[in-house]
């Protein structure tokens, strides 16, 4: 009979651990999609913001906040030191690059950090 309870726990400490390990590379799944799809709408953003900043000829300063208030929207944590800004008007080029941590659960550790270029440039859209 202890044989049988002993075989029993093993098979529930076996289950617990999978369960576990399954949420684990949940967190890790989710928090890589998130990244990626964050920085997905960042891009789109700033193909937006350099035509838009293009044509009327906003100031670099201006442009940048722009960038930073989007980022800040998407829960990136982006610095200004990281958005490059050169030119103006129809010569206007934006350059970001930042990097992602992708955390484990719980204890918050890196376990892969993601980096992330963009340049926009001014395009004509017809």
């Amino acid at each position: 009979m202890s044989e049988k309870a002993g075989n029993t726990t093993t098979r529930f400490s076996v289950f617990v651990l999978w369960i576990i390990l399954a949420l684990v590379y949940s967190s890790l799944c989710y928090d890589y999609i998130r990244a990626g799809n964050a920085d997905k709408k960042l891009d789109d953003y700033l193909q937006y913001v350099v035509v838009v900043c293009g044509d009327d000829h906003r100031p670099n300063k201006e442009v940048r906040s722009l960038v930073l208030i989007r980022a800040r929207d998407l829960k990136i944590d982006l610095h200004p030191d990281q958005v490059n800004i050169m030119g103006a008007g129809q010569s206007l080029k934006i350059l970001v690059t930042y990097d992602v941590a992708i955390n484990l659960p719980v204890i918050q550790k890196t376990i892969y950090q993601k980096v992330f270029d963009h340049k926009a440039q001014y395009r004509i859209i017809r």
